[in-house]
C-alpha cells in the first residue's frame, strides 16, 4: 500500500456560500416541495457548503434538500428513509436513498437547514459492469477526474493512497476545502469514482 502526498495542505479559508434554489418531490404523494431562504446564484455545486438556507427547515423539506443535491427528483428515488436525531442539541435529519442501485446517504441540520454530510457509493453491480481499460490510470489522472467534481480544490493538498482489493487497483483521495472534507474512491482500471463523502468540518 502507497501513501502519496503532492505537496504540504493548506487549508483554504471558509468561502462564501452559493445559496441554490430548488424545487423537488418530496413526499409519497407527488407534489412539489420548495425549501425556503434560498436564492438562485449560478448552477448547482457539488459542495454541500453551498446548500444552506440560514432558517429552520422542516423533515420534508430536509428530504427535498439532500434530492436536490444529489441531482433527483422524487420519482427517481427508490427505497427513501428518514430517521430524526437529536445530537449535542441539534435536531438531526438522516436520510438515505437508492438511485439506479446506487446509495445515497445524508445528514441534514433542521435548524439552519444545512447539509451536515454526503455520501455516495456506486452498486456492486455497476462497479462489476465498469469497463476494464488496458492500463489503469495513474494518480495524477485520478486527481484530475476529482477535479471535475471539485474543480476549485489543488492537487498539491490531494492526499492519495493506492491499493488492491479483489485484484482491482483503486485510489483513495482526501482533501479539505473550505471547512468541507473530501473523500473519493476511484476505480484506476476503469478509471471511474465508485464513491465520495463530504463532511462538513465545524458542525456548529
Amino acid at each position: 500500500m502507497t501513501r502519496k502526498k503532492f505537496l504540504t495542505a493548506t487549508i483554504c479559508p471558509l468561502g462564501f456560500a452559493v445559496f441554490v434554489a430548488f424545487s423537488a418531490l418530496a413526499s409519497e404523494a407527488v407534489k412539489e416541495t420548495t425549501v425556503k431562504g434560498f436564492e438562485q446564484r449560478g448552477e448547482a455545486s457539488f459542495s454541500i457548503q453551498d446548500y444552506v438556507s440560514g432558517q429552520t427547515i422542516t423533515e420534508e423539506e430536509g428530504i427535498a434538500l439532500a434530492f436536490a443535491h444529489a441531482g433527483f427528483a422524487r420519482d427517481e428515488v427508490k427505497r427513501e428513509r428518514s430517521e430524526y436525531d437529536r445530537d449535542d442539541g441539534m435536531n438531526i435529519l438522516e436520510v438515505e436513498f437508492e438511485v439506479d442501485d446506487d446509495e445515497y446517504e445524508y445528514e441534514i441540520d433542521l435548524d439552519d437547514g444545512r447539509i451536515l454530510s454526503a455520501s455516495y457509493d456506486m452498486s456492486d453491480r455497476k462497479q462489476r459492469e465498469l469497463p476494464v481499460q488496458d492500463t489503469a490510470i495513474s494518480d495524477s489522472e485520478a486527481a484530475a477526474l476529482i477535479l471535475e467534481k471539485v474543480p476549485e480544490a489543488a492537487t498539491d493538498d490531494m492526499w492519495i493512497e493506492a491499493e488492491r482489493d479483489d485484484g482491482i487497483l483503486y485510489y483513495e483521495i482526501e482533501f479539505i476545502l473550505n471547512g468541507v472534507k473530501y473523500d473519493f474512491d476511484v476505480d484506476a482500471d476503469a478509471g471511474a469514482i465508485t464513491s465520495w463523502d463530504q463532511e462538513l468540518m465545524a458542525k456548529r
